[in-house]
């Protein structure tokens, strides 16, 4: 283990703690912005490619909320933990059947028995390496809606129920997705009222069944997949890829990831600059650091010997 208090000073922790509610205001405006014009691009361009486009960009925002309910798990959104987890929720969660409350606790669990058997997330890790023909219908499962379908079919089953009257099994499945509706109610009312209702689930739910998915998975990948192990500088990696990737794979800084486990005070929006400070202490040449995906993905894809 490494202690991250001693990585840095008093100062440079002040100044990696320091949060501005502004940037995630406009956060927020700027997924739901993007999301709209998405929509707004399609229905003035109703072909084949403008499609694709709208519905990878969807995708992309709807992995963003999930990434920022992620920093609202741990109340880095906004100071006030009524207001983060109000964001968190309603803003972030809930319109992607996501839940920030019970995620917290689980996700508390992964930082502090990371990659051992206690962490809930070694599941991903113990899949890798493996086949490519794996990998292939990994991502297959993703790109058809498959794991999407199961995904969520798996959280309205849980949401269900057990030993209750129909009644009973009904009121617990408003309760527990009351917010995923009352959310997607409006989505929905938005697209009805302006005449473009069939756009619900060709342009939400289709990108959430499917490049939300693969963009997730790959996210999940490069995170502890095939990483050494032993310590804090190795049990994670942080992969540094150009803009446009990051758009799509790894939006709001996710791909520092050792940078989060070190310092799970920082919000999104510093950690570049906990990158940059322990690069100028000499921290880099022990830390897992990949340079793209291609090396991750050698990483992970056992040789047709193995």
């Amino acid at each position: 283990m490494i202690k991250s208090a001693g990585l840095l000073s008093q100062e440079e922790i002040t100044v990696l703690r320091n949060q501005k509610s502004w940037v995630s205001v406009l956060t927020i405006l700027s997924i739901w912005l993007q999301i709209a014009l998405a929509f707004v691009l399609f229905i003035l361009f109703p072909n084949f490619l403008a499609f694709i486009f709208a519905a990878a960009i969807i995708g992309a925002k709807q992995f963003q909320l999930s990434v920022l309910m992620h920093d609202g798990a741990h109340g880095l959104i906004f100071k006030n933990r009524k207001l983060n987890d109000f964001a968190s929720q309603w803003f972030c969660a809930y319109p992607v059947m996501t839940d920030m409350i019970p995620y917290r606790k689980y996700h508390s669990l992964h930082h502090k028995y990371t990659e051992t058997d206690r962490d809930p997330d070694i599941g991903l890790t113990r899949a890798f390496p493996t086949s490519r023909s794996s990998l292939i219908r990994k991502i297959l499962r993703d790109l058809t809606g498959i794991a999407g379908i199961r995904r969520y079919s798996n959280a309205v089953v849980s949401s269900w129920g057990k030993n209750l009257s129909f009644i009973g099994h009904i009121k617990n499945l408003f309760l527990k997705l009351r917010g995923f509706l009352l959310t997607n109610l409006i989505i929905f009312g938005v697209l009805f009222i302006s005449g473009n209702s069939l756009l619900y689930l060709a342009l939400w739910w289709i990108p959430m069944l499917t490049f939300f998915s693969l963009f997730y998975r790959i996210r999940s990948i490069t995170e502890h997949s095939g990483v050494l192990g032993g310590d804090d500088f190795a049990n994670t990696r942080t992969t540094l890829v150009p803009w446009y990737l990051k758009y799509f794979l790894a939006p709001l800084n996710v791909n520092y990831h050792i940078e989060h486990h070190l310092f799970t005070f920082c919000p999104w929006y510093n950690l570049p600059k906990a990158h940059q400070m322990l690069k100028e202490k000499g921290f880099h040449p022990k830390m897992e650091i990949a340079f793209g995906y291609k090396k991750i993905f050698k990483q992970i894809i056992l040789s047709p010997a193995q």
